[in-house]
Protein backbone atom coordinates (compact mmCIF):
# COMPACT_ATOMS: atom_id res chain seq x y z
CA UNK A 1 0.00 0.00 0.00
CA UNK A 2 1.34 3.31 -0.67
CA UNK A 3 1.42 6.47 1.58
CA UNK A 4 1.09 9.66 0.68
CA UNK A 5 2.99 12.31 3.40
CA UNK A 6 1.86 15.70 1.88
CA UNK A 7 -1.60 15.52 0.87
CA UNK A 8 -4.27 16.14 3.87
CA UNK A 9 -6.61 12.84 3.64
CA UNK A 10 -10.36 13.03 3.83
CA UNK A 11 -12.40 10.56 5.07
CA UNK A 12 -15.81 10.53 2.44
CA UNK A 13 -18.09 12.46 4.93
CA UNK A 14 -15.09 15.16 4.95
CA UNK A 15 -15.22 15.42 1.52
CA UNK A 16 -18.89 15.71 0.66
CA UNK A 17 -19.02 19.01 3.65
CA UNK A 18 -15.64 20.21 1.90
CA UNK A 19 -17.27 20.10 -1.46
CA UNK A 20 -20.45 22.02 -0.04
CA UNK A 21 -18.57 24.31 1.23
CA UNK A 22 -16.49 25.38 -1.62
CA UNK A 23 -20.18 25.97 -3.62
CA UNK A 24 -21.57 27.93 -0.49
CA UNK A 25 -19.33 30.30 0.69
CA UNK A 26 -19.58 31.20 4.40
CA UNK A 27 -22.61 29.13 5.74
CA UNK A 28 -23.95 28.63 9.35
CA UNK A 29 -23.20 25.02 10.70
CA UNK A 30 -27.15 23.81 11.19
CA UNK A 31 -27.52 24.15 7.29
CA UNK A 32 -24.38 22.62 6.26
CA UNK A 33 -26.38 19.27 4.89
CA UNK A 34 -24.91 16.86 2.33
CA UNK A 35 -27.02 14.15 0.94
CA UNK A 36 -28.28 11.47 3.17
CA UNK A 37 -25.15 12.57 6.18
CA UNK A 38 -26.75 12.73 9.50
CA UNK A 39 -26.49 15.84 11.77
CA UNK A 40 -23.89 14.49 13.83
CA UNK A 41 -21.73 13.13 11.22
CA UNK A 42 -21.82 16.79 9.63
CA UNK A 43 -20.96 18.24 12.81
CA UNK A 44 -17.88 15.24 13.11
CA UNK A 45 -16.58 16.45 9.53
CA UNK A 46 -16.85 19.95 10.73
CA UNK A 47 -14.52 19.30 13.38
CA UNK A 48 -12.15 17.33 11.34
CA UNK A 49 -11.98 19.72 8.69
CA UNK A 50 -11.18 22.54 11.29
CA UNK A 51 -8.43 20.58 12.77
CA UNK A 52 -6.85 19.56 9.75
CA UNK A 53 -6.90 23.68 8.81
CA UNK A 54 -9.00 23.70 5.32
CA UNK A 55 -11.87 25.42 7.01
CA UNK A 56 -12.62 28.71 8.74
CA UNK A 57 -14.81 28.48 12.37
CA UNK A 58 -16.27 32.15 13.44
CA UNK A 59 -18.72 32.23 16.69
CA UNK A 60 -21.31 34.29 16.26
CA UNK A 61 -23.38 35.74 19.40
CA UNK A 62 -27.10 35.43 19.38
CA UNK A 63 -29.89 36.08 21.05
CA UNK A 64 -32.84 33.81 20.78
CA UNK A 65 -36.60 33.60 22.61
CA UNK A 66 -37.48 30.09 23.64
CA UNK A 67 -40.85 29.15 25.32
CA UNK A 68 -40.96 28.44 28.92
CA UNK A 69 -43.01 25.44 30.21
CA UNK A 70 -46.42 27.64 30.07
CA UNK A 71 -45.94 28.17 26.72
CA UNK A 72 -47.53 25.92 24.98
CA UNK A 73 -50.54 25.33 26.44
CA UNK A 74 -51.30 29.52 25.85
CA UNK A 75 -50.40 28.85 22.27
CA UNK A 76 -52.56 25.34 22.12
CA UNK A 77 -55.38 27.27 24.49
CA UNK A 78 -55.11 31.37 23.78
CA UNK A 79 -53.48 33.59 25.89
CA UNK A 80 -56.21 33.80 29.21
CA UNK A 81 -56.16 37.79 28.83
CA UNK A 82 -57.17 36.73 24.31
CA UNK A 83 -59.81 34.31 25.58
CA UNK A 84 -61.66 37.05 28.10
CA UNK A 85 -61.47 40.03 25.83
CA UNK A 86 -62.77 37.98 22.92
CA UNK A 87 -65.86 36.66 24.87
CA UNK A 88 -66.31 40.71 26.56
CA UNK A 89 -66.42 41.15 22.68
CA UNK A 90 -69.35 39.17 22.39
CA UNK A 91 -71.36 40.05 25.70
CA UNK A 92 -70.28 43.33 26.54
CA UNK A 93 -69.69 43.14 30.08
CA UNK A 94 -68.31 40.10 32.36
CA UNK A 95 -68.43 39.40 36.01
CA UNK A 96 -65.37 38.36 37.87
CA UNK A 97 -66.76 35.40 38.92
CA UNK A 98 -67.77 34.43 35.34
CA UNK A 99 -64.23 34.62 34.46
CA UNK A 100 -62.93 32.15 37.09
CA UNK A 101 -65.95 29.70 35.37
CA UNK A 102 -64.43 29.98 32.30
CA UNK A 103 -60.50 29.79 32.87
CA UNK A 104 -60.18 28.30 36.56
CA UNK A 105 -59.01 30.55 39.46
CA UNK A 106 -55.13 30.91 38.25
CA UNK A 107 -55.83 31.38 34.83
CA UNK A 108 -58.51 34.16 35.77
CA UNK A 109 -56.24 35.69 37.71
CA UNK A 110 -53.85 36.40 35.19
CA UNK A 111 -56.79 37.21 32.70
CA UNK A 112 -58.33 39.77 34.96
CA UNK A 113 -54.59 41.26 36.08
CA UNK A 114 -53.55 41.65 32.15
CA UNK A 115 -56.35 43.40 30.79
CA UNK A 116 -56.20 45.95 34.33
CA UNK A 117 -52.67 46.93 32.68
CA UNK A 118 -54.48 47.72 29.44
CA UNK A 119 -57.25 49.43 30.67
CA UNK A 120 -60.12 47.22 31.47
CA UNK A 121 -60.41 46.99 35.36
CA UNK A 122 -63.03 45.31 37.38
CA UNK A 123 -65.50 47.93 38.18
CA UNK A 124 -67.75 46.65 41.24
CA UNK A 125 -66.64 43.54 40.30
CA UNK A 126 -67.63 43.48 36.65
CA UNK A 127 -65.48 44.11 33.48
CA UNK A 128 -66.66 45.56 30.70
CA UNK A 129 -65.23 46.07 26.84
CA UNK A 130 -63.63 48.99 25.74
CA UNK A 131 -62.36 50.05 22.59
CA UNK A 132 -58.81 51.35 22.62
CA UNK A 133 -56.89 49.17 20.08
CA UNK A 134 -56.56 46.33 23.01
CA UNK A 135 -57.30 43.56 20.30
CA UNK A 136 -54.49 44.80 18.04
CA UNK A 137 -52.32 44.53 20.99
CA UNK A 138 -53.71 41.01 22.19
CA UNK A 139 -53.67 39.63 18.79
CA UNK A 140 -49.91 40.85 18.62
CA UNK A 141 -49.41 38.86 22.11
CA UNK A 142 -50.51 35.71 20.96
CA UNK A 143 -48.89 36.14 17.31
CA UNK A 144 -45.28 36.46 18.88
CA UNK A 145 -45.95 33.93 21.39
CA UNK A 146 -46.57 31.24 18.49
CA UNK A 147 -44.08 32.41 16.47
CA UNK A 148 -41.60 31.60 19.21
CA UNK A 149 -43.61 28.37 20.58
CA UNK A 150 -42.91 27.05 16.72
CA UNK A 151 -39.05 28.78 16.15
CA UNK A 152 -39.81 31.39 13.96
CA UNK A 153 -38.34 35.54 15.08
CA UNK A 154 -39.86 37.22 12.02
CA UNK A 155 -41.49 39.77 14.42
CA UNK A 156 -43.32 42.92 13.32
CA UNK A 157 -42.74 45.71 15.45
CA UNK A 158 -46.13 45.16 17.23
CA UNK A 159 -44.82 41.55 18.07
CA UNK A 160 -41.60 42.98 18.85
CA UNK A 161 -43.35 44.90 22.15
CA UNK A 162 -45.30 42.29 23.07
CA UNK A 163 -41.89 40.03 23.23
CA UNK A 164 -40.17 42.00 25.89
CA UNK A 165 -43.69 41.91 27.97
CA UNK A 166 -43.97 38.30 27.46
CA UNK A 167 -40.56 38.27 29.00
CA UNK A 168 -41.41 39.43 32.28
CA UNK A 169 -44.31 36.24 32.74
CA UNK A 170 -43.14 33.80 34.60
CA UNK A 171 -42.62 30.42 33.03
CA UNK A 172 -43.84 32.19 29.31
CA UNK A 173 -40.48 32.53 27.33
CA UNK A 174 -36.88 32.83 27.78
CA UNK A 175 -34.17 34.87 25.95
CA UNK A 176 -31.20 32.40 25.72
CA UNK A 177 -27.64 34.19 24.41
CA UNK A 178 -26.38 31.10 22.01
CA UNK A 179 -22.99 30.60 20.40
CA UNK A 180 -23.69 29.78 16.67
CA UNK A 181 -20.59 28.55 14.44
CA UNK A 182 -20.60 30.00 10.91
CA UNK A 183 -17.82 27.70 8.62
CA UNK A 184 -16.37 28.50 5.38
CA UNK A 185 -13.67 26.64 3.57
CA UNK A 186 -10.30 28.44 3.41
CA UNK A 187 -7.45 28.64 0.59
CA UNK A 188 -5.81 24.94 1.52
CA UNK A 189 -9.48 24.09 1.41
CA UNK A 190 -10.02 24.90 -1.62
CA UNK A 191 -6.74 23.56 -3.32
CA UNK A 192 -7.89 20.09 -1.70
CA UNK A 193 -10.73 20.36 -3.25
CA UNK A 194 -9.10 20.85 -6.83
CA UNK A 195 -7.18 17.99 -6.06
CA UNK A 196 -9.96 15.71 -5.10
CA UNK A 197 -10.75 14.68 -8.90
CA UNK A 198 -7.02 13.42 -9.21
CA UNK A 199 -7.01 11.15 -6.55
CA UNK A 200 -10.15 8.89 -7.56
CA UNK A 201 -8.85 6.29 -5.27
CA UNK A 202 -10.69 3.74 -3.05
CA UNK A 203 -11.86 5.36 0.62
CA UNK A 204 -14.08 3.04 1.70
CA UNK A 205 -13.87 -0.94 0.50
CA UNK A 206 -17.85 -2.41 0.08
CA UNK A 207 -19.54 -5.25 -1.26
CA UNK A 208 -20.18 -3.90 -4.94
CA UNK A 209 -16.74 -2.83 -5.30
CA UNK A 210 -15.07 -6.51 -4.01
CA UNK A 211 -17.75 -8.36 -6.52
CA UNK A 212 -17.45 -6.14 -9.52
CA UNK A 213 -13.59 -6.22 -9.39
CA UNK A 214 -13.40 -1.93 -9.80
CA UNK A 215 -10.65 -2.08 -6.95
CA UNK A 216 -8.38 -3.83 -9.27
CA UNK A 217 -8.39 -0.44 -11.81
CA UNK A 218 -8.36 2.41 -9.31
CA UNK A 219 -6.41 1.07 -6.70
CA UNK A 220 -7.36 2.17 -2.71
CA UNK A 221 -6.86 6.00 -1.53
CA UNK A 222 -3.53 7.25 -0.10
CA UNK A 223 -3.21 7.84 3.97
CA UNK A 224 -1.01 10.42 5.51
CA UNK A 225 -0.51 8.74 8.67
CA UNK A 226 1.53 12.30 9.85
CA UNK A 227 -0.91 14.48 9.68
CA UNK A 228 -0.33 16.48 12.72
CA UNK A 229 -3.93 16.62 15.36
CA UNK A 230 -5.48 13.72 14.14
CA UNK A 231 -4.65 11.71 17.07
CA UNK A 232 -7.13 11.97 20.30
CA UNK A 233 -4.61 12.82 23.06
CA UNK A 234 -5.89 10.21 25.86
CA UNK A 235 -8.69 7.78 26.23
CA UNK A 236 -10.91 9.08 28.95
CA UNK A 237 -15.05 8.59 29.59
CA UNK A 238 -17.70 10.64 28.05
CA UNK A 239 -18.47 13.66 30.39
CA UNK A 240 -21.97 12.50 30.85
CA UNK A 241 -20.31 9.34 32.20
CA UNK A 242 -18.13 10.96 34.78
CA UNK A 243 -20.83 12.65 35.79
CA UNK A 244 -22.61 9.63 36.46
CA UNK A 245 -20.35 8.04 37.96
CA UNK A 246 -19.37 11.05 40.73
CA UNK A 247 -23.99 11.19 41.36
CA UNK A 248 -23.30 7.32 42.07
CA UNK A 249 -20.37 7.13 44.43
CA UNK A 250 -22.10 10.01 46.10
CA UNK A 251 -25.14 7.89 46.37
CA UNK A 252 -23.11 4.99 47.74
CA UNK A 253 -21.26 7.10 49.99
CA UNK A 254 -23.83 7.54 52.15
CA UNK A 255 -25.05 4.07 52.39
CA UNK A 256 -27.71 3.40 49.61
CA UNK A 257 -28.18 0.33 46.91
CA UNK A 258 -28.24 0.95 43.25
CA UNK A 259 -31.14 -0.85 41.50
CA UNK A 260 -31.72 -1.25 37.57
CA UNK A 261 -34.74 -2.15 35.93
CA UNK A 262 -36.13 -2.68 31.82
CA UNK A 263 -36.70 0.31 29.71
CA UNK A 264 -40.17 -1.07 29.08
CA UNK A 265 -43.28 -1.27 31.55
CA UNK A 266 -46.22 -2.07 31.59
CA UNK A 267 -48.85 1.35 32.03
CA UNK A 268 -50.19 -0.58 35.62
CA UNK A 269 -46.64 -0.11 37.20
CA UNK A 270 -45.71 2.91 35.28
CA UNK A 271 -48.53 4.90 36.39
CA UNK A 272 -51.36 3.39 38.42
CA UNK A 273 -49.09 1.60 40.85
CA UNK A 274 -47.93 5.40 41.32
CA UNK A 275 -51.72 6.27 42.04
CA UNK A 276 -52.08 8.33 38.14
CA UNK A 277 -55.41 8.10 37.29
CA UNK A 278 -56.23 6.71 34.00
CA UNK A 279 -58.00 10.17 32.41
CA UNK A 280 -54.69 11.42 33.42
CA UNK A 281 -53.01 13.87 30.70
CA UNK A 282 -49.87 11.97 31.02
CA UNK A 283 -51.23 8.77 29.45
CA UNK A 284 -51.77 10.19 26.30
CA UNK A 285 -49.66 9.00 22.88
CA UNK A 286 -48.17 13.39 22.62
CA UNK A 287 -46.88 12.65 26.19
CA UNK A 288 -46.01 8.80 26.09
CA UNK A 289 -44.55 6.21 23.72
CA UNK A 290 -46.49 3.46 23.94
CA UNK A 291 -45.48 0.37 22.03
CA UNK A 292 -47.69 -2.71 20.57
CA UNK A 293 -48.21 -5.85 23.26
CA UNK A 294 -48.10 -8.55 20.74
CA UNK A 295 -50.26 -10.67 22.74
CA UNK A 296 -47.74 -10.22 25.96
CA UNK A 297 -49.83 -10.69 29.21
CA UNK A 298 -48.59 -9.72 32.56
CA UNK A 299 -47.79 -12.80 34.75
CA UNK A 300 -50.49 -13.66 38.16
CA UNK A 301 -48.34 -11.85 40.44
CA UNK A 302 -49.09 -8.09 38.45
CA UNK A 303 -52.65 -8.89 37.98
CA UNK A 304 -53.36 -9.62 41.49
CA UNK A 305 -51.77 -6.50 42.51
CA UNK A 306 -53.32 -4.68 39.43
CA UNK A 307 -56.76 -5.79 40.74
CA UNK A 308 -55.50 -4.29 44.39
CA UNK A 309 -54.73 -0.94 42.84
CA UNK A 310 -58.00 -0.66 40.78
CA UNK A 311 -60.55 -0.75 44.01
CA UNK A 312 -58.04 1.83 45.57
CA UNK A 313 -58.11 3.94 42.38
CA UNK A 314 -61.65 3.58 42.37
CA UNK A 315 -63.46 3.55 46.23
CA UNK A 316 -60.09 4.43 48.13
CA UNK A 317 -59.48 3.10 51.51
CA UNK A 318 -60.47 4.38 55.14
CA UNK A 319 -59.75 8.16 55.07
CA UNK A 320 -58.69 8.57 51.73
CA UNK A 321 -61.76 8.36 48.93
CA UNK A 322 -59.78 7.48 45.68
CA UNK A 323 -60.42 8.51 42.48
CA UNK A 324 -64.13 7.51 41.64
CA UNK A 325 -63.93 6.42 37.92
CA UNK A 326 -64.18 2.90 36.51
CA UNK A 327 -60.58 1.35 36.55
CA UNK A 328 -59.63 -0.66 33.34
CA UNK A 329 -57.39 -3.91 33.69
CA UNK A 330 -56.77 -3.33 30.26
CA UNK A 331 -55.18 0.40 30.28
CA UNK A 332 -53.01 -1.00 33.32
CA UNK A 333 -52.18 -3.92 30.34
CA UNK A 334 -50.68 -1.62 27.94
CA UNK A 335 -47.00 -1.67 27.22
CA UNK A 336 -44.66 1.96 27.01
CA UNK A 337 -41.54 3.36 27.43
CA UNK A 338 -40.85 4.38 31.20
CA UNK A 339 -41.09 7.68 31.58
CA UNK A 340 -39.89 7.63 35.05
CA UNK A 341 -37.48 4.82 37.05
CA UNK A 342 -39.93 5.16 40.08
CA UNK A 343 -42.06 2.39 38.57
CA UNK A 344 -38.78 0.07 39.25
CA UNK A 345 -38.21 1.74 42.50
CA UNK A 346 -41.69 0.82 43.55
CA UNK A 347 -41.41 -2.65 41.79
CA UNK A 348 -38.18 -3.20 44.73
CA UNK A 349 -39.85 -1.34 47.55
CA UNK A 350 -42.90 -4.17 46.92
CA UNK A 351 -40.73 -7.52 46.57
CA UNK A 352 -39.31 -6.38 50.39
CA UNK A 353 -41.97 -4.49 52.05
CA UNK A 354 -41.09 -4.95 55.33
CA UNK A 355 -37.74 -4.32 54.99
CA UNK A 356 -36.04 -0.73 56.16
CA UNK A 357 -34.20 0.36 52.52
CA UNK A 358 -32.23 3.17 50.81
CA UNK A 359 -32.29 2.55 47.08
CA UNK A 360 -31.16 4.79 44.13
CA UNK A 361 -30.74 4.71 39.98
CA UNK A 362 -29.50 6.70 37.59
CA UNK A 363 -30.89 5.30 34.37
CA UNK A 364 -32.52 6.10 31.02
CA UNK A 365 -36.16 7.39 30.45
CA UNK A 366 -38.80 8.40 27.76
CA UNK A 367 -40.72 11.25 27.47
CA UNK A 368 -42.49 12.15 23.66
CA UNK A 369 -41.38 15.79 24.16
CA UNK A 370 -40.06 18.00 21.24
CA UNK A 371 -36.99 18.34 21.26
CA UNK A 372 -35.25 21.68 21.72
CA UNK A 373 -32.32 23.28 23.57
CA UNK A 374 -33.71 21.75 27.72
CA UNK A 375 -36.01 19.03 26.25
CA UNK A 376 -34.90 15.55 25.12
CA UNK A 377 -37.30 12.68 24.22
CA UNK A 378 -34.62 9.92 25.83
CA UNK A 379 -32.38 10.85 28.87
CA UNK A 380 -30.89 10.21 31.84
CA UNK A 381 -33.38 10.25 35.54
CA UNK A 382 -31.13 10.36 39.11
CA UNK A 383 -33.68 8.63 41.47
CA UNK A 384 -33.40 8.30 45.49
CA UNK A 385 -35.85 6.79 47.74
CA UNK A 386 -36.08 5.78 51.54
CA UNK A 387 -38.21 3.24 52.58
CA UNK A 388 -37.90 3.51 56.42
CA UNK A 389 -40.48 4.18 59.78
CA UNK A 390 -37.85 7.57 60.76
CA UNK A 391 -38.56 8.90 56.78
CA UNK A 392 -40.44 12.17 57.78
CA UNK A 393 -40.08 15.59 56.18
CA UNK A 394 -37.38 16.71 57.91
CA UNK A 395 -35.32 13.49 56.99
CA UNK A 396 -36.09 14.81 52.95
CA UNK A 397 -35.21 18.12 54.09
CA UNK A 398 -32.18 16.84 55.68
CA UNK A 399 -31.19 14.27 52.83
CA UNK A 400 -32.13 16.74 49.91
CA UNK A 401 -29.27 19.59 51.65
CA UNK A 402 -26.73 17.38 52.44
CA UNK A 403 -27.16 14.93 48.96
CA UNK A 404 -27.22 18.41 47.03
CA UNK A 405 -24.24 19.99 49.15
CA UNK A 406 -22.13 16.94 47.88
CA UNK A 407 -23.08 18.01 44.07
CA UNK A 408 -21.29 21.40 44.71
CA UNK A 409 -24.34 23.30 45.51
CA UNK A 410 -24.31 25.23 48.38
CA UNK A 411 -27.40 27.33 48.70
CA UNK A 412 -30.37 24.84 48.47
CA UNK A 413 -34.01 26.42 49.11
CA UNK A 414 -36.79 24.14 48.97
CA UNK A 415 -39.91 25.24 48.17
CA UNK A 416 -43.57 23.50 48.32
CA UNK A 417 -44.81 22.16 44.55
CA UNK A 418 -47.41 19.45 43.29
CA UNK A 419 -46.31 15.50 41.88
CA UNK A 420 -49.13 13.28 41.63
CA UNK A 421 -47.53 10.80 43.77
CA UNK A 422 -46.05 13.00 46.45
CA UNK A 423 -47.83 14.60 49.17
CA UNK A 424 -46.53 17.13 50.86
CA UNK A 425 -43.86 17.45 48.08
CA UNK A 426 -41.17 20.11 47.57
CA UNK A 427 -39.53 21.81 43.96
CA UNK A 428 -35.12 21.73 44.82
CA UNK A 429 -33.70 25.17 43.82
CA UNK A 430 -30.33 26.53 43.96
CA UNK A 431 -28.20 29.09 43.45
CA UNK A 432 -25.83 29.72 40.81
CA UNK A 433 -23.87 32.97 40.36
CA UNK A 434 -26.26 34.54 42.05
CA UNK A 435 -29.26 32.80 39.79
CA UNK A 436 -31.89 30.98 41.33
CA UNK A 437 -32.19 27.11 39.19
CA UNK A 438 -34.69 24.65 39.80
CA UNK A 439 -32.77 21.05 40.23
CA UNK A 440 -35.66 18.84 40.76
CA UNK A 441 -38.53 17.71 42.58
CA UNK A 442 -39.19 15.50 46.06
CA UNK A 443 -41.62 14.92 48.38
CA UNK A 444 -43.33 12.34 50.41
CA UNK A 445 -44.96 9.16 48.70
CA UNK A 446 -48.60 9.13 49.00
CA UNK A 447 -50.75 6.65 51.74
CA UNK A 448 -52.73 5.88 48.54
CA UNK A 449 -49.39 4.65 46.93
CA UNK A 450 -47.83 2.21 50.04
CA UNK A 451 -51.43 1.10 50.14
CA UNK A 452 -51.41 -0.10 46.96
CA UNK A 453 -48.14 -1.88 47.74
CA UNK A 454 -47.94 -3.10 50.91
CA UNK A 455 -45.42 -0.84 52.56
CA UNK A 456 -45.31 -1.19 56.04
CA UNK A 457 -43.41 2.21 56.27
CA UNK A 458 -42.93 5.82 54.81
CA UNK A 459 -41.57 6.78 51.59
CA UNK A 460 -39.56 9.34 51.20
CA UNK A 461 -38.33 10.17 47.32
CA UNK A 462 -36.59 13.26 45.39
CA UNK A 463 -35.16 13.10 41.58
CA UNK A 464 -33.37 15.15 38.97
CA UNK A 465 -32.23 15.12 35.17
CA UNK A 466 -29.12 14.00 34.72
CA UNK A 467 -28.62 15.87 31.73
CA UNK A 468 -29.78 19.29 33.63
CA UNK A 469 -27.28 18.73 35.84
CA UNK A 470 -25.22 18.38 33.00
CA UNK A 471 -26.00 21.41 31.07
CA UNK A 472 -24.77 23.35 34.26
CA UNK A 473 -21.56 21.08 35.16
CA UNK A 474 -20.09 22.07 31.69
CA UNK A 475 -21.77 25.66 31.59
CA UNK A 476 -23.63 23.84 27.74
CA UNK A 477 -26.44 26.38 26.46
CA UNK A 478 -28.04 23.01 24.70
CA UNK A 479 -28.71 19.95 26.04
CA UNK A 480 -28.04 18.34 22.80
CA UNK A 481 -24.47 19.36 22.58
CA UNK A 482 -23.80 16.85 25.52
CA UNK A 483 -24.37 13.91 22.81
CA UNK A 484 -22.54 15.33 19.89
CA UNK A 485 -19.41 14.27 18.22
CA UNK A 486 -17.51 17.74 19.00
CA UNK A 487 -13.83 16.57 19.62
CA UNK A 488 -13.22 19.88 20.32
CA UNK A 489 -15.39 20.05 23.74
CA UNK A 490 -14.89 16.30 24.26
CA UNK A 491 -11.06 16.65 24.81
CA UNK A 492 -11.01 20.34 26.72
CA UNK A 493 -14.70 20.09 28.68
CA UNK A 494 -14.14 21.66 31.89
CA UNK A 495 -16.38 21.52 35.15
CA UNK A 496 -17.79 25.09 35.71
CA UNK A 497 -19.21 25.00 38.92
Amino acid sequence: MKFNFTDVELSFEETEVLKQLAQSGEIQEDFVSPDRMTREKVRSSISWLEKKNLIAVRLVDNIQFVPGKEASGYDRNGLPELVIYRKLSEVGNMSINEVYRILGDESGRIAIAQLSRLGIKPLNGILIKTDSGIEKVLIDRQSALRKIVHGQENFSEGEKEQVELLLKRSGMIEKKLRKIRFVSINDLGRETVGKLGESSGIGQLTKDIILNGSYKEKGFRSYDLNMPGIMVHKNTAHPLRILINEVRQIFISLGFEEIRDNYIESAGWNMDALFIPQNHPARDMQDTFFLENSGLRLDIEDINLFRRIGRIHEHGFKGYSGWGYRWSMEEAEKLLLRTHTTASTMRHLHKFPDKEQALFSVDRIFRHESMDWKHLSEFHQVEGVIHSPNATLQTLKWILRKFYRELGFDNVELIPSYYPYTEPSMDVVVEINGKEVEMGGSGIIRPEVNRMMGLKHNVIAWGLGLERLAMLYYDIDDVRKIYNSDLNWLQNYRIKL
